[in-house]
C-alpha cells in the first residue's frame, strides 16, 4: 500500500475545496443575475437582497482565505522536504 504524504494529502483536499468554491461562485454570479433582472416584489426587499449577497460573497472570501493559506502550507513542506533541516 502506498503512503500518502502531508503534502499530497492537503493538496487533494485543496483540490476539493478549490472545486466547492467554483460551485459556489456560479451558484453566486446565478443570484446576482436573478436579482439584477428581477426587481424586489412583494416579500423581497432591496436591502434584503444585498444582505444576502454580503453573506455569500464574504462565505467565498472565506473560502479563497483558507485555499490560499492551504496552498502557502504545501508550499512550505514542499520547501521542507526540499531542504531537509540539517
Amino acid at each position: 500500500m502506498a503512503q500518502v504524504t502531508a503534502s499530497e494529502a492537503l493538496t487533494y483536499s485543496i483540490k476539493r475545496e478549490q472545486a466547492q468554491f467554483a460551485e459556489e461562485a456560479e451558484r453566486l454570479a446565478a443570484q446576482v443575475a436573478y436579482i439584477a433582472t428581477n426587481p424586489p416584489t412583494d416579500g423581497r426587499t432591496v436591502s434584503g437582497d444585498i444582505t444576502r449577497l454580503i453573506q455569500e460573497a464574504t462565505f467565498l472570501l472565506k473560502r479563497a482565505v483558507t485555499i490560499e493559506a492551504g496552498l502557502e502550507a504545501v508550499g512550505l513542506i514542499c520547501a521542507e522536504t526540499v531542504t531537509p533541516e540539517q
